[in-house]
């Protein structure tokens, strides 16, 4: 049984999207915009118990947005440990620029990155090294508690972080652990749900989790009812 549903999302497409951005504190484009509202409107019947972020402004806006129209919420928790990957030497480098200050990128790409780190940055292992204790913490948390009737519907949060944090904690959830990263997509705009068991344990975090939807986008769907 489900003691605990995680909807993660993915921010909407940033500003400055043609350069790298990892750490760098930008803002949504009009389209980042439409694309968490479109979110905001998913999950607009679903009972949250908490929505939490990434401090960065583009994941917030997203959790604002959700946390619209539901007084009973507090402004969402911001948390550093949800960033996105630290790029280092690249963070706010143009895309066609970025040879000349990463060299490696001639041979690598985001694929390789699990244990590589551009000068100054992150790797995905050292992403994961925050990232996975701090969804531990925030499902221990609100995980449904022992007195809590049995047949009701699970509790339910919101994230809203990034593309590699949503990677990992997909890619985890999977079995694969966070070297599986590649194997999930992230679009901007992204709806992914996580389902943990009513039997969790700290001590094995990924036992018995089933993943129920993986980089839905509810804009799209909008826009596909909008055009029939």
């Amino acid at each position: 049984m489900t003691g605990l549903r995680l909807y993660l999302v993915r921010h909407g497409e940033p500003v400055d999207s043609d350069m790298f951005i990892g750490h760098a504190d930008v803002g949504l484009s009009p389209r980042g915009l439409r694309q968490a509202e479109a979110v905001a409107r998913a999950l607009a019947d679903v009972p949250l118990r908490a929505i939490y972020s990434s401090d960065l402004e583009r994941a917030t806006i997203g959790a604002a947005r959700i946390a619209a129209g539901r007084p009973e919420h507090p402004a969402p928790p911001a948390l550093p440990a949800l960033r996105e990957m630290n790029l280092g030497v690249l963070e706010r480098v143009a895309f066609r620029d970025g040879r000349a200050h990463a060299p490696e990128l001639a041979s690598i790409g985001y694929d390789d990155l699990f244990e590589h780190r551009f000068p100054g940055g992150e790797s995905v292992r050292d992403l994961a090294e925050r990232v996975v204790p701090c969804i531990t913490t925030l499902v221990a948390r609100h995980l449904r508690g022992p007195d809590e009737p049995r047949r009701s519907p699970p509790p339910a949060i919101a994230i809203v972080a990034h593309n590699t944090v949503n990677r990992v904690v997909l890619a985890c959830a999977a079995g694969l652990g966070p070297a599986g990263y590649p194997r999930f997509e992230q679009a901007h705009g992204a709806l992914s749900r996580v389902d943990f068991p009513d039997t969790w344990s700290a001590a094995n975090p990924w036992a018995g989790t089933r993943i129920g939807l993986v980089n839905w986008l509810p804009e799209a769907t909008e826009a596909n009812e909008r055009s029939r």
